[in-house]
């Protein structure tokens, strides 16, 4: 049951990010006069939504690499992302996919 509400959120999120993208790349576009490549802001916003939607794994996930090697994640080396791996293997995934969001 866990699973489906966080999916059902997640998609919801998700698409409302999309659909914000969508206005915001048609505002841009009408007020500037530019064409931005189709598609950017609506999966811009597509993926902001839900990140918003899962922020609460994201953290879990910071907490769990924090607690294994005491450093920050933006910090750790190759040896320490392996080791907090090992233990957590979908904490490094969420936390590699947020990092490279920044």
């Amino acid at each position: 049951m866990i699973n489906l509400n966080r999916f059902k959120k997640s998609v919801t999120q998700g698409a409302l990010g999309g659909l914000a993208g969508f206005i915001v790349e048609r505002g841009l576009e009408s007020a500037v006069g530019i064409d931005f490549v189709n598609g950017v802001f609506e999966i811009a916003g597509a993926t902001l939504g839900i990140m918003n939607a899962n922020k609460d794994l994201i953290q879990l996930a910071y907490d769990s690499a924090v607690k294994v090697t005491g450093k920050e994640p933006g910090e750790l080396t190759e040896t320490e992302w392996e080791q907090v791996r090992e233990k957590y293997p979908k904490a490094v995934e969420y936390l590699e996919r947020a990092l490279a969001l920044k």
